[in-house]
């Protein structure tokens, strides 16, 4: 069985998250987008437990490596201050710098 996480939110932004949504293999299910992904995991790590944050922070990190975005970007950038943190901005930041070398 895979696992899966789940995060309750609000009417509004369910409606937010489903508009952007992609089909998934399993008929009916769907899947949140990219970016709408990224928020959640970095909402997660700001409000989320400890026993959590490494888990989210190692997604988000294999999120951005395997679709090779760059936290520098603008869109990016805003995104995860708005649902994250200045501390985890930098955090992924320093990371993606490490990784170039």
């Amino acid at each position: 069985m895979t696992p899966v996480d789940l995060m309750f939110v609000n009417d509004s932004t369910f409606d937010k998250l489903l508009a952007d949504a992609a089909p998934a293999p399993v008929d009916g299910a769907r899947v949140v987008s990219l970016h709408h992904l990224l928020a959640l995991k970095c909402h997660a790590i700001k409000f989320g437990h400890i026993g959590r944050i490494e888990k989210d922070l190692d997604d988000v990190l294999y999120l951005l490596r395997v679709n090779k975005l760059d936290v520098t970007r603008p869109d990016l950038r805003e995104l995860i201050l708005k649902h994250g943190t200045k501390e985890l901005y930098e955090k992924l930041e320093r990371s993606q710098q490490s990784e170039r070398g």
